[in-house]
């Protein structure tokens, strides 16, 4: 492994400041987690083309890492810049995304890690953008609700589900002459979307067929243990089919009130990119993602943003709120979620919120309510 760190190159932002938004969604009562993304795109013109999330690498690094790998060694390998992956609105253009597939490849020396990851590269809690698409009636509307969110995560490929196919079926588009060049991050795109139905359901994903338009790039039979069914290519179409039965069970996380509670949590950042309150609402998703990964700091996210400690305070205080203040209000929303959910202890929570132990999550809860969160 090299042991400087290339140059930066990562792109930065959304370019939600360019955008007229108009907030009917959420007067209208819609999930503004799922509805407002069709307005924020603009038709794929709010973000660069060609690009992959900053998210969803820090996604697949995390699996790496719990595959064995040295965080800072591969990340200096791919040649990202730490700092920026933390901000879960940058960009990652296309030809850094296959190198870090590449990357991978060697560090593992495993020519198809990228399956394995693919698999594991799960959404944990809150943090993620994805994760509340759990609560969904069944795992279609999962499946729905991930291809909606999907632009956000990487726009490198198109991915469509035929929910009315029978049986089901996904595709994936892209250029003819990016086949494949592109064929380990479509192999992982696939293979993201084959376990949620281990995710969803806690069962193996029940497929009828997976053709690649690409030619394989190891031993069909490790395509064939990893899917569990004989994967075709050379194919007119890369194309996943699942079992109508599994599609359509109903998911054991559903929870209506949860995902409402959800989707209204993004009510007011969305309210400040409508007013031109940028700053507050970058800083807002940043702080969501950023909580169960270190503790966040005004400098930290200053630097992921590209710009002054200085200047970041200075206009997130223009904007209506200190950066104390914000913190302390995502750390409520995230903590009214996760009682919601009801499925963690005191101290896991704690750490998900970014406290150093239970009793510092005690001291600002009661701030926050009056009472001990034991006493809820």
């Amino acid at each position: 492994m090299e042991n400087q760190c290339r140059k930066p190159r990562a792109k930065t932002g959304l370019r939600w400041n360019a955008l007229r938004v108009e907030p009917c969604h959420i007067a209208k009562g819609r999930h503004p987690i799922y509805y407002g993304i069709d307005d924020l795109l603009q038709n794929g013109k709010a973000i660069p083309p060609d690009t992959m999330s900053a998210s969803l690498a820090a996604r697949i690094l995390r699996a790496a890492v719990a595959e064995g790998a040295n965080k800072r060694e591969l990340i200096c390998a791919i040649g990202l810049d730490e700092t920026r992956l933390r901000n879960p609105l940058s960009r990652i253009s296309a030809p850094v995304a296959l190198r870090y597939f590449k990357t991978l490849q060697t560090y593992f020396n495993d020519p198809a890690v990228h399956l394995r990851l693919g698999d594991k590269a799960a959404m944990q809690n809150f943090s993620d953008f994805g994760y509340v698409t759990r609560l969904e009636l069944d795992l279609a509307s999962v499946i729905r609700a991930h291809v909606r969110i999907q632009p956000l995560r990487q726009n490198m490929v198109r991915t469509t589900f035929h929910s009315d196919g029978k049986p089901p079926f996904f595709i994936w588009e892209y250029a003819p002459d990016r086949v494949q060049s592109y064929a380990s991050f479509v192999e992982c795109s696939v293979m993201a979307f084959a376990r949620l139905s281990r995710q969803v359901l806690n069962e193996p994903p029940l497929l009828q067929a997976v053709h690649f338009q690409h030619q394989p790039q190891f031993g069909t039979a490790i395509y064939d243990a990893a899917f569990g069914c004989p994967v075709e290519f050379g194919m007119p179409q890369t194309r996943l089919e699942i079992a109508g039965r599994q599609v359509f069970r109903p998911s054991p996380f559903a929870n209506q009130a949860l995902l409402d509670a959800e989707s209204q949590r993004y009510e007011l950042p969305a309210k400040w990119m409508f007013a031109g309150k940028t700053q507050l609402a970058f800083s807002y998703f940043y702080l969501t993602s950023e909580l169960d990964k270190s503790p966040p700091t005004l400098d930290r996210m200053a630097a992921s943003f590209g710009m002054s400690e200085r200047t970041l305070r200075r206009k997130l205080v223009e904007e209506g709120l200190s950066f104390r203040d914000l913190l302390r209000l995502v750390r409520k929303d995230m903590c009214q979620l996760y009682f919601m959910e009801d499925t963690r202890s005191l101290g896991e929570i704690a750490l998900l919120l970014g406290y150093s132990d239970l009793s510092a999550f005690t001291r600002a809860h009661k701030n926050w309510t009056g009472s001990s969160p034991s006493r809820r």
